[in-house]
């Protein structure tokens, strides 16, 4: 009898104590199309800034404005959310810290005539696709600058480079105001041309 007793004390102990659980399984390794998934959908990185480039004031406008070389030095997108831009610095420290807005120049119900502000050479077409728009971020304006900003607060550039055998010309134009397209004619500041310094 107390041989059935025990037997049964250590049957319902047994019972009472918690199953052991199976070693949780190793992670599976992902597939080669789960990859590649992952790496299409990774947000690209934004792009490096590229050499800066330098330019010679041309035009009377640019000559009074801003004598001396201008250097255009791109700088990387801030964020993935925002595209890349450009440093504008002209030989009177006059200078536009810009975003480049993508499109800018052609968005509206009516977009801007560019047609007669930018002069392209005889035997070139204007193409209106080729105007690159900025915003301009941050203006500092040199207290001995000859005549100013180009506006009296810039807060649009749009540019358009003319190449030639031997040449390249860019033309800026500046605008003022809060939005783009301008409401008015008068947002127009003026247009100012520099050639390619070698």
């Amino acid at each position: 009898m107390r041989l059935v007793v025990t037997f049964l004390a250590g049957a319902l102990l047994a019972a009472c104590q918690p199953a052991s659980e199976p070693a949780p399984a190793a992670p599976a390794e992902p597939s080669a199309e789960e990859l590649r998934r992952d790496e299409r959908s990774a947000p690209t990185p934004p792009p490096g800034a590229g050499p800066a480039q330098e330019y010679e004031a041309m035009s009377k406008t640019a000559m009074s404005f801003t004598p001396g070389v201008l250097r255009i030095t791109p700088t990387p997108a801030r964020s993935e959310n925002l595209p890349e831009g450009a440093v504008f610095t002209f030989g009177n420290e006059y200078i536009l810290a810009t975003t480049l807005n993508p499109g800018g120049a052609l968005q509206g119900a009516t977009p801007y005539d560019f047609k007669p502000v930018f002069i392209v050479p005889d035997g070139q077409a204007f193409k209106p696709e080729d105007v690159k728009l900025y915003d301009v971020d941050d203006e500092i304006v040199p207290p001995d600058a000859p005549n100013g900003g180009f506006c009296d607060k810039t807060s649009f550039l749009a540019t358009y480079t003319v190449t030639s055998p031997g040449a390249e010309d860019i033309t800026i134009a500046a605008f003022n105001g809060d939005q783009w397209p301008p409401a008015a004619e008068t947002a127009l500041c003026g247009t100012f041309t520099y050639t390619r310094a070698h």
